[in-house]
């Protein structure tokens, strides 16, 4: 239960408090002559895990500084005080109070200070550690020492003495010198701080006084560290010194005392988890990933959906190159908050797919990207190609489309859609032809847009090559009309190719398309010259008409080789040029024309002159 709670549950407890058990022990203390304004002190359950010993020991305690004590000096309020107003709130009595709920009740029952015990039990008897703690600030620990003895008294006996010299050498100094600061009498401070280290110089209350005194005067780092560090001395876990330190050490560059102070923060403060962030975050800066990775694995396990503690838990997953965890935690950091998707997020993340070739992952979270920032060219240009890349064509050209939308002007997109087009079953070529001609006008640099160009030209040459056409039920005419394209296309990437890295393949592409196209004309043209001596042969017809037959055939045999004497004479000057593209190739089809010029002249001196 919160400190918060603790004060709204005794509202009703303070009117019992003061109106019986507290009413009995003033008229008691009135009796004795007591001091209506003396302090009053609480003294609840010590800190131990034996309820029977922690009861026991606020006895021996509360007892003893009673004893110890003038009543004029100080009130001790009763255990009914205590126990009845812990009760009434729901609290068990036996059970020790943390910070927060020891000071509500405090200033419930109206005690200015409460000593807090901690006690365990040891081979030779007890041992405990005390405090005395002003109800005002919580955080403004007087430690008392540690105590052993072999009996409960003893160990109450050391804390008292401890205790009534704290006490009364600082108590009513340490309340002057804050008010001092508080209304600026900044000479009166120091010598209430000067005199109080004087009688007790183990107190840490004059020792944050004379830390508000030096903040509230504007004093350098370096006096402010020195009397922080100073109260550290005394009290290790002050949560107040080390909140000031870290980000003084922080301003000084001194990291390595940064990181000491929030790690013993961290120590007082468990259940902070932006410490323990801040924590792994520094020493990651620091380069010691390692050091940093149990430390806010341990964090989020203790602090399920804490966005910071997870993002943390990221970032050294990634430092630390395991990848696949860091996808996994990223993932989950997405899901609880998606405004931690951000461009970056999905930059980082797709890269470290591919690094560890999860190329579905990748075009997964490409995709998402792409829908969340759709004017982010990045995200659909890089899926466009990984899904190329996997063979889903169609999906590539989407991609790629997308991408266009996004920047009409990106380079190199265009060349990229013209690749999903021909990759298409059956190619887009039309499509990819016109892409090239977008890329011509949006000026785009002449290399890029000629390589498009003749890679259309490669893939149609391939695609319709007459065994293709055949094989899909084409006939002769059809293959005929399928290599004129083919031959056209090339020779107009081609004329785009010159000047450029991609000329040779041009030339190659081109020169091969016009051997094809001309071994048909040389084909047509013996298929008539055969047709007519098959005819001669089987009709015997006489001189006259025999002339009149071959008067009929020759010129029609002739146009086609002279056909195919064109096509060759182009191969003839491409082919050797595309050499250095492909070498091999080029001597196949260097050869294959050079077969073939012999059957080209014969057919010209045969039926390229009067019959």
């Amino acid at each position: 239960m919160t400190g918060r709670t603790m004060a709204g549950r005794c509202a009703l407890v303070a009117l019992t408090a003061v109106s019986s058990a507290g009413a009995e022990a003033v008229q008691a203390q009135a009796a004795r002559g007591a001091n209506p304004n003396a302090p009053k002190l609480m003294v609840s359950a010590c800190r131990t895990d034996d309820k029977a010993l922690a009861v026991l020991c606020a006895d021996k305690v509360r007892s003893q500084i009673e004893g110890d004590i003038s009543y004029r000096s100080i009130y001790v309020r009763t255990k009914d005080d205590v126990e009845n107003a812990l009760r009434q709130s729901g609290y068990d009595p036996a059970v020790a109070l943390g910070p927060g709920d020891a000071t509500a009740l405090a200033k419930t029952i109206s005690a200015d200070l409460y000593v807090d015990v901690t006690v365990s039990k040891t081979a030779a008897g007890l041992k405990a550690t005390a405090a005395a703690i002003p109800q005002r600030d919580a955080n403004l620990v007087q430690p008392l020492g540690t105590f052993e003895g072999a009996r409960i008294e003893a160990v109450a006996q050391q804390i008292s003495k401890s205790f009534s010299d704290v006490f009364d050498k600082t108590w009513e100094r340490q309340k002057n010198c804050f008010t001092f600061v508080r209304e600026r009498r900044y000479p009166e401070a120091q010598k209430a701080i000067d005199d109080g280290l004087k009688a007790n110089p183990n107190s840490t209350w004059m020792r944050y006084c004379q830390l508000n005194l030096a903040k509230d005067q504007r004093a350098g780092a370096d006096a402010i560290i020195k009397v922080a560090e100073a109260i550290r001395q005394f009290d290790p876990m002050s949560r107040t010194v080390l909140s000031e330190l870290v980000p003084r050490y922080d301003a000084a560059g001194n990291k390595e005392k940064k990181l000491a102070a929030l790690q013993d923060l961290q120590k007082a403060d468990p259940t902070n988890s932006s410490l323990q962030a801040q924590i792994a975050n520094d020493i990651a800066a620091m380069g010691d990933f390692e050091k940093a990775l149990p430390i806010v694995q341990k964090a989020v396990a203790d602090n399920p959906g804490d966005l910071n503690l997870i993002r943390t838990y990221w970032n050294v997953l990634i430092a630390l190159n395991r990848t696949k965890e860091a996808i996994q935690v990223g993932d989950e950091m997405v899901k609880l908050d998606t405004a931690a998707a951000d461009s970056a997020y999905y930059s980082r993340s797709w890269r470290m797919a591919g690094q560890i070739a999860d190329t579905a992952k990748a075009i997964s979270l490409l995709h998402a990207a792409g829908a969340k920032f759709p004017k982010v060219v990045e995200f659909p240009r890089t899926e466009s190609a990984l899904l190329r890349a996997t063979g889903k064509t169609a999906e590539s050209v989407a991609a790629a489309k997308r991408a266009l939308a996004a920047n009409p002007n990106e380079r190199g997109m265009r060349a990229s859609l013209v690749l999903g087009l021909l990759g298409e079953s059956p190619p887009n070529f039309d499509g990819a032809m016109a892409m090239v001609k977008e890329m011509q006008a949006a000026k785009e640099d002449s290399a890029t847009v000629a390589g498009s160009a003749v890679s259309i030209g490669n893939r149609m040459r391939t695609s319709l090559a007459a065994d293709s056409v055949r094989a899909k039920g084409g006939d002769a005419e059809a293959v005929k009309a399928a290599s004129h394209k083919v031959y056209a296309t090339t020779a107009w990437a081609d004329s785009l190719a010159k000047g450029t890295p991609t000329a040779a393949q041009g030339n190659f592409v081109m020169g091969v398309a016009a051997m094809s196209l001309g071994q048909i004309y040389l084909t047509e043209a013996g298929d008539i010259g055969r047709k007519l001596s098959d005819d001669i042969k089987a009709q015997k017809p006489d001189a006259a008409k025999q002339r009149a037959m071959m008067a009929e055939a020759y010129p029609r045999a002739c146009a086609l080789t002279n056909k195919a004497n064109e096509y060759m004479t182009v191969a003839s000057g491409a082919v050797p040029q595309g050499g250095r593209f492909a070498p091999d190739a080029a001597r196949q089809a260097m050869g294959a024309i050079q077969q073939m010029n012999p059957y080209i002249e014969q057919m010209t001196k045969a039926y390229c002159k009067a019959p």
